[in-house]
């Protein structure tokens, strides 16, 4: 009998495989139990256009983390706030200042756990900041702070 299976199973094979196995152990275990369907041509259909939709969200994806790593990667961002005797800025540079600035310069959405580490820059100058994408991708850019 072949069936599709609806998950992992280390003996027979992975998510989405269509394999011919017995009858008995089709129809006494894998499909009562749901990890596997009968393999009609409507369910292999059905199987098939939710792993080309994956396929899609998959590589749009891609796409977007590509386009965040062209548009910020070794790019400027200018800051400007007052400033104490010291050069320290009453209001520190965060993550979500960035997050805001990229979004309103760039039109990209970045996440605030892509950051290596915490930003909160207080002083007057130029600072590297390193984001890290689900890809693996590392972006390193650089916040330039003036004193108002």
């Amino acid at each position: 009998m072949k069936v599709i299976l609806l998950e992992n199973i280390a003996s027979l094979g992975n998510k989405g495989d269509i394999k011919d196995i017995s009858d008995g152990y089709a129809s006494n275990f894998l499909v009562p139990a749901g990890k596997a369907a009968i393999a009609t041509m409507e369910n292999v259909q059905r199987v098939q256009a939710k792993a080309n939709k994956v396929v899609k969200q998959q590589k749009a994806r891609d796409t977007a983390y590509d386009k965040v790593f062209k548009s910020l990667n070794k790019q400027n961002l200018v800051f400007s706030g007052r400033v104490s005797d010291k050069d320290n800025l009453f209001k520190g540079v965060s993550n979500k200042d960035i997050i805001v600035e990229v979004k309103e310069k760039f039109n990209l959405e970045i996440n605030d756990n892509w950051f290596a580490r915490p930003v909160s820059f207080k002083k007057v100058g130029k600072h590297s900041v390193e984001l890290q994408l689900p890809t693996g991708q590392k972006i390193i850019f650089y916040i330039t702070i003036n004193s108002i």
